[in-house]
């Protein structure tokens, strides 16, 4: 629990840098958008995402489309695949964020802030990732993907994210706990956090094809669903949206917390990671064939399984953030 605990109070210690306008937003070109299209988008999110321009900048060889057979069967998978090494710096404002050099480095892609999710609309997202079996990671932590809360057309704050940190899975959402505060770029939203530190001798989530399906509302009464590989993993019922009017999700790989390692003389990792099937829509049916045996998993109660611990985490208005364990109840689902 002590490395997920570490985990949460690096993610969450409120930062100045959580605002993007629209000035942070990179268009594709219409060769990137057909392929993206072609080999990955699926629902809503087809031609409706663009990059971040605190993207490292691409080079030969950093993303890859492909299209390879996965299983026995001969089902033919397509994908890309994002080759990143830590001498690819990022922008200034991640590389060099808060005067350390190293700090934080990129590739993501988000929805088009037209496109964005509104308040008490109901959405299901389908994410599909393969990270190397070797890829390990000390102290710093790596978003495979997340979400961003926004007002009008400003990100104002983290939403829930997957992350691998001190080489541990964990699924991190918000409660309806809040504060805000002021920054160089506008006023930000601090949340106390849900943090499900993920057991991986119970579920396998690098070296294989990892798939994830999330059902939200994103409502004052809503709720928020993770499955992985067709297993119920987290659900919560409560307010997804405390005092915000949308949100916007990303995928891509992002690190950060890397200087935590070098100032320690561990090198980071080279990072290899595939993403394939990364869709939303308002149907869970147009892109999974089961969705039945996923809904035949809730209840009207919020349970979590496959963790070694949930962790609280709360953000006071001091800036000074405090984890517990939480008594959320855990139990295994019976397959």
């Amino acid at each position: 629990m002590k490395t997920l605990i570490v985990l949460l109070l690096l993610l969450f210690v409120p930062p100045s840098y959580l605002s993007f306008a629209n000035e942070y937003m990179g268009k594709m070109s219409k060769i990137e958008m057909k392929n993206y299209n072609d080999f990955l988008l699926r629902g809503e999110l087809d031609s409706n995402m663009i990059f971040t321009t605190r993207n490292i900048k691409e080079k030969e060889g950093l993303v890859n489309f492909f299209e390879e057979f996965e299983d026995k069967l001969g089902v033919k998978e397509k994908g890309v695949e994002f080759n990143i090494k830590y001498s690819d710096k990022g922008h200034d404002n991640d590389w060099i964020r808060w005067g350390n050099p190293g700090h934080a480095q990129r590739f993501q892609i988000m929805e088009k802030i037209n496109k964005v999710t509104k308040k008490n609309q109901t959405r299901w997202y389908r994410i599909e990732y393969f990270l190397d079996e070797k890829y390990f990671s000390k102290q710093h932590n790596l978003s495979i993907f997340d979400f961003k809360i926004i007002n009008g057309k400003t990100e104002v704050g983290v939403g829930p994210s997957y992350n691998y940190s001190n080489s541990r899975f964990a699924w991190i959402f918000n409660s309806e706990n809040f504060y805000k505060d002021k920054n160089e770029v506008g006023t930000q939203y601090y949340f106390d956090t849900f943090g499900l530190d993920l057991n991986e001798s119970e579920i396998q989530l690098k070296g294989k094809w990892v798939n994830i399906i999330i059902n939200a509302k994103w409502a004052d009464e809503g709720f928020l669903h993770l499955w992985i590989d067709e297993k119920l993993v987290s659900s919560y019922f409560g307010n997804t949206l405390a005092g915000t009017e949308k949100i916007r999700f990303k995928f891509g790989p992002y690190r950060n917390y890397m200087d935590d390692d070098t100032s320690k003389n561990i090198k980071i990792p080279d990072l290899n990671i595939k993403y394939a099937n990364i869709g939303k829509s308002n149907k869970c049916d147009e892109f999974w064939s089961r969705c039945n045996e996923l809904i035949d998993q809730l209840s009207t109660n919020s349970q979590a399984h496959f963790a070694h611990a949930i962790i609280i985490c709360k953000t006071a208005p001091n800036k000074y953030t405090r984890c517990i364990n939480s008594g959320w109840p855990q139990k295994k689902i019976p397959y």
